[in-house]
């Protein structure tokens, strides 16, 4: 097989495998007039609750469009709502760092219209209360008065790992 023949295989395969991978289904934050990002991805899951494993890291990435040129100061804010109690989730500086997170060789600043992905990496502390928890996320622009580029909420749950 020829080398042309191999890359383009390779191509339509990568192409393939980012079609058939499913999202985690999302729902616009309060104010429905901020954006929903293009694509969340929790931990693999594309069916709600999503799980939140105990003692782990959930991995979030989140493909969103820049709204304005020159973005280059953007951080994360996490809210999480258990039982009824909504709480912000003080996230590490780097980790809330959108231009220090984002994938695909991306980097700030960034432009009007620009596609990007941002891996967020959320801590699940031993102590949180294995409940039904609605996590929302928030990208904001620090430069711009912290406003909202993009904002969604989803379905989790905390659990435990299975110990064997």
């Amino acid at each position: 097989m020829s080398s042309i023949k191999k890359v383009c295989l390779c191509l339509m395969l990568s192409l393939a495998w980012t079609l058939i991978s499913a999202d985690t289904p999302i729902r616009h934050c309060a104010d429905s007039s901020i954006p929903l990002p293009l694509m969340v991805q929790i931990n693999e899951c594309d069916t709600l609750p999503c799980d939140l494993w105990k003692g782990s890291e959930a991995k979030i990435d989140i493909q969103f469009v820049a709204t304005r040129n020159t973005m280059k100061q953007l951080t994360a804010e996490v809210r999480l709502t258990s039982l009824g109690v909504t709480l912000p989730y003080d996230l590490e500086a780097k980790r809330g760092n959108v231009c220090q997170n984002l994938l695909h060789g991306a980097y700030c600043p960034l432009d009007a219209g620009e596609d990007v992905t941002y891996e967020l990496l959320l801590p699940v502390e031993q102590t949180q209360l294995e409940v039904p928890t609605r996590l929302e996320v928030r990208l904001l622009d620090v430069d711009n008065g912290n406003q909202v580029v993009s904002c969604f909420v989803t379905d989790t749950r905390v659990k435990k790992p299975n110990s064997l």
